[in-house]
């Protein structure tokens, strides 16, 4: 009988104590709006970040992008969408390998050799079908189109991910 009461009052207090540990999350000033300024010109263009007026390294704004849970979606939706970008660039480059080779391979000249036919030399073709390699150029060009919208959606929620932290100040 006494075990049990033991047992749940070791659990009671146990989980007091866990709750009395809770993390409390360092609460941002208003002064803390993240500010992109523009550095350079024409290609060489980049953006430095500032949180008050002082200079932050773009992990310290991610960090703090992380922190703030309307935010911290957004920012998984970019790293989200940037991978299947990478993973899209990746498979329009092996298609488009692939595609090479298919049509080298299986092209009108590919197999042609000279031979004798009715007493004449004449080229003699080996007829293969391309639909293979138009196929994969097929696949390699969705593959490339379908890169560079995910790599300009990333990009889209990083922004909106920056707007929403920012929102809470304003």
């Amino acid at each position: 009988m006494k075990t049990p009461f033991f047992i749940t009052l070791l659990l009671l207090f146990s989980s007091l104590l866990i709750k009395a540990q809770d993390n409390q999350h360092v609460q941002s000033k208003p002064d803390s709006i993240i500010k992109l300024i523009p550095v350079g010109e024409g290609k060489h263009t980049s953006y430095l970040y500032t949180i008050g007026g002082k200079l932050q390294t773009r992990e310290d704004v991610l960090i703090r992008l992380m922190r703030y849970e309307p935010s911290a979606v957004e920012i998984s939706k970019a790293k989200n969408t940037a991978t299947w970008g990478y993973v899209s660039f990746a498979g329009a480059g092996v298609s488009g390998i692939v595609a090479t080779i298919l049509y080298a391979t299986h092209n009108s000249h590919a197999g042609e050799t000279v031979g004798l036919i009715n007493g004449q030399p004449e080229f003699i073709y080996q007829h293969h079908s391309l639909a293979g390699a138009y196929i994969l150029t097929g696949v390699a060009t969705g593959l490339l189109t379908a890169a560079f919208i995910n790599l300009a959606n990333s990009g889209k929620h990083t922004n909106k991910a920056l707007k929403l932290y920012n929102s809470q100040y304003q």
